[in-house]
């Protein structure tokens, strides 16, 4: 299934990991490099994206519960030479703001710092440029940037490097021997690059798509069995000595903490929830500059977990497909029944480029349909192909491909527009 469905979706390669009751399995398709034809197998390295946002928030945690860290105290109180563009936000945003992506500023940039160990501390540097566009816990609005900050405070409270710190509090005691953050220890083992997919075919991206600035909110590499060590940790506490996050952190983490926005219904500290049915999962995944995508996601009260790791954009209509098939024949949860789409409203009202610092969703009208596309101010950024959407709630839209879930909504100010 997992051949057929690649090679459907244009992806060069991928590897799943599924744990189900204290049973692994790892499968691998395809190759890590369309150039080179080198086989993708269950020790290649892929790029996890944002679920590096999970060891970020772990490491927090670590610290809150060493007593030298506390989530709801300003982080200038940290960080006290912090600018930020607006000053009452600076006094008053928090470290549980950040890991919950309500810290209200601007959160999709890019900041290029060099990959020194002063990459993280130069990055926040720059953050007094960017806006503040909500008050700091008003609303959930997904934020790269806040993780960033989040691993700052964690090496100026620690000492360490944001990746030291990882690494020996997390990687180090959970066996995860095949995890790293820099390309130096990357290069030397095996392991998957990045696709651009148009119409000839599959190519490779000559870019990683991130820098060391972002470690904190995307930048680790990992294997699908180092993954499913991650998953087993936060699902029994499994390691191989004193558990490095006691259970109760653990579940504080994964806990809701505020409502999210589609397509996630809650957020917890970095940990986010959607719904299969009746079920509620606990998961992650990441989309490093659409050229590496990943799908992360845990049933706790199953002992499940599924990873799915990829090397092109299309990844992640493969990643939706994996985990669905494994919910529905491995743990046996019933199949999501799609939503009737609802008739198209005047689309002049929708129709528009909303923006969010470097990225962007163009919504168009094509002959009374409405398209979506995702663009990026950013050099190189390989856009996905637009598609057509179609409402399946009031102001709720989903791709007319896949219609069993609102993936999108359009939120209204106080004069309805």
């Amino acid at each position: 299934m997992l051949d057929e469905e690649a090679r459907g979706a244009g992806v060069p390669g991928a590897v799943v990991g599924v744990l189900h009751r204290g049973e692994e399995s790892v499968s691998a398709t395809g190759v890590s490099n369309v150039d080179i034809g080198s086989p993708v197998d269950a020790r290649t390295l892929f790029m996890i994206g944002s679920t590096s946002k999970t060891f970020a928030a772990s490491a927090l945690l670590s610290l809150v519960e060493e007593g030298v860290l506390d989530l709801d105290k300003p982080v200038a109180e940290y960080l006290p030479g912090l600018r930020l563009a607006d000053p009452v936000a600076r006094k008053t945003v928090t470290v549980r703001h950040l890991l919950t992506h309500s810290a209200g500023f601007l959160g999709d940039v890019d900041l290029d710092t060099g990959w020194g160990d002063d990459a993280l501390a130069l990055a926040v540097e720059k953050f007094g440029d960017l806006p503040q566009i909500f008050p700091p816990g008003e609303v959930f609005s997904y934020c790269n940037a806040g993780f960033q900050l989040a691993g700052r405070v964690a090496e100026v409270v620690s000492g360490r490097t944001f990746e030291d710190l990882v690494r020996t509090r997390f990687l180090e005691p959970l066996g995860m021997t095949e995890s790293y953050y820099l390309p130096w220890e990357v290069l030397t083992r095996r392991h998957a690059v990045g696709h651009v997919v148009d119409d000839s075919g599959p190519s490779v991206a000559h870019t990683v798509g991130l820098t060391r600035a972002d470690s904190a909110s995307g930048g680790l590499w990992s294997t699908a069995g180092d993954q499913l060590k991650w998953a087993r940790f936060f699902l029994t506490g499994e390691s191989a000595g004193e558990p490095p996050l006691s259970a109760a952190t653990r579940d504080l983490m994964r806990a809701p903490q505020r409502k999210a926005a589609l397509r996630f219904e809650e957020v917890g500290l970095s940990w986010l929830h959607t719904t299969h049915g009746a079920a509620r999962l606990v998961r992650h995944g990441g989309n490093v500059s659409n050229l590496q995508l990943s799908e992360f996601v845990t049933l706790p009260e199953a002992d499940f977990a599924v990873t799915v790791l990829t090397n092109s954009a299309s990844g992640a209509a493969l990643g939706r497909k994996i985990v669905d098939w494994c919910l529905e024949h491995l743990v046996g949860l019933p199949p999501i029944e799609s939503l009737p789409p609802r008739p198209t409203p005047s689309l002049v009202e929708y129709t528009g480029r909303y923006e969010t610092g470097q990225l962007a969703v163009e919504i168009t009208d094509r002959d009374g349909a409405l398209w979506a596309r995702l663009v990026a101010d950013v050099e190189d950024f390989p856009s996905p192909p637009p598609f057509e959407a179609v409402f399946v709630a009031d102001d709720a839209i989903a791709p007319a491909a896949d219609t069993r879930a609102a993936t999108g909504r359009f939120l209204r100010n106080d004069h309805g527009r």
